[in-house]
């Protein structure tokens, strides 16, 4: 995929900020993000997940393959590398290929059928916590340092989401 141009990240940003500002349903914001999301990096499939560490559980807020995977669903977290990164680096994880995808996440079966042999696990994070993450799943070598660092402030766009939703 091509570089955004500069007008492109522009626009984005724009939508992703105006609909967390004016989107009454903190769900429609996130959607509005993930769309901008998949304009600018590409996704097969794209989902927000919010951590219960009390539980050690996610709770997909978000996701663009609904009958395969339900908002409201609840999911077991793992230890490993993925949490190392996500929640006590706060750092982006990336899964580059199928080993990798099989290594991380339980459901790499359901995820290779769906075309996704590689995740981008970018942390949302709020005062120095992270609250979950936003997921973009694509072919293997889709995701890489550049992307990163595109998706990171569309991650943080979706905080007043996380601490919202089902909480008010």
């Amino acid at each position: 995929m091509n570089q955004p141009t500069v007008p492109e990240l522009w626009a984005a940003l724009q939508s992703g900020a105006r609909a967390v500002r004016e989107q009454p349903d903190p769900a429609v914001a996130l959607k509005i993000i993930g769309e901008s999301m998949d304009r600018l990096i590409g996704s097969r499939m794209f989902t927000f997940l919010r951590f219960d560490l009390p539980r050690f559980e996610m709770e997909r807020l978000h996701c663009t393959q609904p009958g395969r995977y339900p908002v409201g669903a609840r999911k077991p977290m793992r230890r490993g590398p993925w949490f190392d990164t996500l929640v006590d680096r706060g750092a982006v994880f990336i899964a580059r290929g199928p080993d990798e995808m099989r290594a991380t996440f339980g459901d790499h079966i359901a995820l290779a059928a769906l075309g996704c042999t590689s995740s981008m696990c970018v942390p949302v994070r709020h005062s120095g916590q992270t609250l979950g993450t936003m997921n973009l799943n694509g072919v293997e070598g889709r995701y890489g340092e550049r992307e990163a660092e595109l998706a990171q402030p569309f991650a943080t766009l979706a905080v007043p989401a996380f601490l919202s939703i089902g909480r008010g």
